[in-house]
């Protein structure tokens, strides 16, 4: 038993170090120049051993993007203001487009091989967007609870895909400044649909901000 959780420990330590490498080698290559010899030295591994672990080239790129997706959504809800379940939810919608964007690894991606990440948006949930649609529900469940969200409150699927078109549609706006526009309107048109008072760009920011003071 104890060597068959040492074999675990040790299989799990080798796949985080995988992809470390892929993550590492999507922000200096991109995807169609990222090879599998460049994941395996940067790892220490062979090329062999990289394919019986992730299987494919692919796949190990869609693992990294899963890993990048549930770290960031836990440290979205880690420095969530601590404020109603209301705003906590319209906080976490508006901040989740731009963290979206903002991710270097997801950009490379969608950037210079979108159809490697365009059936897990558009043909079916991913195991991404399961993560995110997890984190609706869960806060629209404590907003529910101090009965800051109403029972005819929008559905967590129908939330994230408000938050999937706006932050798919970032290249669309001309400027930086009209998406972080896009995603305050985002939160404000969340809290108004739950009957919350509209945050507005600055009040969002500040409460961000105040929800990373928090927790740092």
């Amino acid at each position: 038993m104890e060597a068959h959780r040492h074999r675990g420990s040790s299989l799990a330590t080798r796949d985080e170090a995988i992809l470390d490498a892929v993550s590492q080698g999507l922000r200096r290559y991109g995807p169609r120049k990222l090879t599998a010899q460049d994941v395996a030295d940067t790892a220490g591994i062979s090329r062999m051993t990289l394919y019986r672990a992730m299987g494919s080239m692919d796949n190990a790129i869609l693992l990294a993007l899963t890993r990048e997706f549930s770290r960031a959504v836990a440290q979205l809800r880690a420095t969530l203001p601590d404020t109603d379940g209301a705003t906590r939810l319209a906080v976490f919608l508006g901040a989740g487009a731009r963290a979206f964007v903002e991710s270097e690894l997801i950009a490379s991606v969608i950037a210079h091989q979108p159809e490697l990440v365009e059936p897990y948006l558009s043909g079916r949930l991913g195991r991404s967007q399961e993560i995110v649609l997890a984190t609706i529900e869960d806060l629209l469940r404590a907003g529910r609870v101090d009965g800051s969200v109403p029972e005819h409150a929008p559905s967590a699927l129908t939330l994230l895909l408000l938050v999937r078109g706006v932050a798919l549609g970032a290249h669309l706006l001309p400027s930086e400044a009209d998406f972080d526009r896009c995603c305050s309107e985002l939160s404000d048109t969340i809290a108004a649909a739950l009957g919350a008072r509209p945050l507005g760009a600055r009040a969002l920011d500040e409460l961000v901000t105040a929800g990373e003071a928090v927790h740092s």
